[in-house]
């Protein structure tokens, strides 16, 4: 197994915990779980088909979260517990390999050979006006997430919103209930009120 940048801040975590086993025994049930809420029939067809990724998809994901820490080629930060990393790292692969498919697709749609010469498609170009919608949502998003940082609670609830999961999920995720992660949202819309760039109405 080749290792990654993080492979020894990683395992002096790994190494200062006491119930190790049990902590990984833990973390790995709840990263399945997770996966299995995300993926549902997602597994038919698409990015996530067992086709695609050359295995089943609910052991593609779980065992690359596992092997990321392991490796070091993901970092286990400060702010996350060991199960809560893992499904970090399961989003961002979900997402990773979403991607993937889209830019294939848009590759094969995007260009059109007319008289042995390729042409882009025009109407595939992004417009001024959402080129412009694109750079104030992504201002909004840096925002937000400086007005956030250093909290963990709710960087990691933003993190489930920006991955569209369903308030139960998140609650189950958190081990809160949904009046305790409504809490957590208000704290998150207080923080951004609180933003000057907003300039909401108090």
């Amino acid at each position: 197994m080749e290792t990654g940048k993080y492979f020894e801040s990683n395992h002096k975590k790994l190494e200062s915990i006491s119930d190790i086993e049990n902590q990984w025994a833990v973390a790995i049930f709840k990263c399945r779980e997770h996966i299995r809420h995300r993926l549902k029939k997602k597994t038919l067809y698409g990015a996530h088909t067992e086709e695609r990724l050359g295995m089943d998809p609910f052991d593609y994901y779980l065992d690359y979260a596992y092997s990321a820490i392991l490796s070091g080629n993901w970092e286990w930060k400060n702010k996350y517990s060991l199960s809560e990393q893992m499904v970090v790292i399961v989003e961002s692969t979900l997402s990773t390999e979403v991607e993937k498919t889209k830019t294939t697709k848009a590759k094969e749609n995007k260009t059109v050979l007319v008289d042995d010469k390729l042409f882009y498609n025009m109407e595939d170009r992004p417009t001024e006006v959402d080129m412009t919608r694109e750079i104030l949502y992504a201002k909004q998003i840096s925002v937000i997430e400086d007005a956030i940082k250093e909290d963990s609670e709710l960087e990691f609830f933003w993190d489930c919103i920006k991955e569209s999961m369903k308030r139960v999920e998140i609650a189950e995720l958190m081990e809160k209930t949904p009046k305790q992660l409504d809490k957590v949202r208000e704290r998150l819309i207080n923080k951004i009120k609180n933003s000057p760039f907003f300039e909401l109405d108090q």
